[in-house]
C-alpha cells in the first residue's frame, strides 16, 4: 500500500494498519517507509471488537496458497519474521465509514491472503468510506 498512498488520499481515505506482531516488525515497516500509522495490537482486541478473531484451520494453514504466499513474501522480501502466537490469524482488510461502522471486508483464506490494492480503492467509494 506503501506506493499507493496518494490513490487513498485522493480518496478522502484514511489508511491504518494494525498488527499483533512486535514493535521491531512495525519500526522496520515505518522505515522502509510506510506512510501511514501502524498499530499494535497483539491481544487482539481490534480483532474481536470487528469479529475478526476467527482463525485459521490447520488445513489452510498448511495448503498450497499459505506456502506460495509465504515464498512469495520471503523473494520479494515483503515477509518479515512471523509472529507466533498470531499466525493463525486470518488476514483482514476493513473499511470503516466515519461512524466507524463496517462498510466492506475481506477476510482471508490463506496466510498472505489479501485483496488487491485496485479491489480495496473501488470497494471505498461505493463504501462511502472517509
Amino acid at each position: 500500500m506503501r506506493g499507493h498512498h496518494e490513490e487513498f488520499v485522493a480518496r478522502d481515505a484514511a489508511l491504518m494498519a494494525v498488527g499483533g506482531a512486535s514493535d521491531a516488525q512495525a519500526q522496520r515497516l515505518t522505515d522502509g517507509g510506510v506512510q501511514f500509522p501502524l498499530l499494535l495490537d497483539p491481544q487482539g482486541a481490534l480483532r474481536s471488537a470487528l469479529g475478526l478473531d476467527d482463525k485459521l484451520s490447520r488445513g489452510e494453514l498448511m495448503g498450497w496458497r499459505s506456502i506460495r504466499n509465504l515464498l512469495v513474501g520471503m523473494v520479494k522480501q515483503r515477509q518479515g519474521r512471523v509472529s507466533r502466537p498470531h499466525t493463525e490469524d486470518r488476514p483482514a482488510v476493513v473499511i470503516l465509514d466515519s461512524g466507524r461502522r463496517v462498510v466492506w471486508s475481506h477476510v482471508g483464506r490463506a496466510v498472505g491472503d489479501y485483496p488487491s490494492i485496485d479491489e480495496i480503492l473501488a470497494a471505498i467509494p461505493s463504501a462511502g468510506a472517509e
